[in-house]
């Protein structure tokens, strides 16, 4: 079982200049504690220094949900977890050789790790205005592995 602590740290002197900043990490730390059962998934495939993001994006694009499925404009359909679209989705699957669904919580979250680390997380810009304050510097997160007895 793993334990995992979000918040934000009180600036020293809360002046008209770091309240903005210490609302903002408030509002980002709301929605990555939405999201935190998926904790584990991510620290398995990004970096430590990438786990806020991950979450954020993950809270921004399917409140985590895995089976969400968003319709677009022009007939696209963005799937699961990391809202893969579809014409994304058939670009990777011969690229990594996936074949298994974009509802998949485990090949969907390597497969947007992939993608992180090789291009950017320009994928999810459409998504930006709601997880660009993952990078607060406020904003912390902590786990710990607890045993169970």
């Amino acid at each position: 079982m793993i334990e995992v602590l979000v918040g934000c740290m009180i600036p020293l002197l809360i002046t008209t200049d770091t309240l903005p900043e210490y609302r903002d990490c408030m509002e980002v730390a709301s929605k990555v504690e939405y999201v935190l059962e998926h904790t584990d998934l991510v620290q398995r495939y990004f970096k430590e220094d990438d786990i806020l993001r991950a979450l954020g994006v993950i809270y921004c694009e399917s409140s985590g949900k895995a089976e969400a499925v968003g319709v677009n404009t022009n007939g696209t359909k963005d799937v699961g977890l990391w809202q893969f679209n579809d014409n994304t989705w058939l670009w990777l699957k011969p690229k990594l050789g996936i074949i298994s669904k974009r509802t998949n919580v485990e090949v969907s979250t390597a497969v947007a790790s992939w993608l992180v680390y090789n291009d950017g997380w320009h994928h999810w810009n459409s998504s930006k205005h709601c997880w660009k304050g993952t990078d607060n510097e406020l904003l912390w997160i902590h786990t710990n592995s607890m045993s169970s007895n």
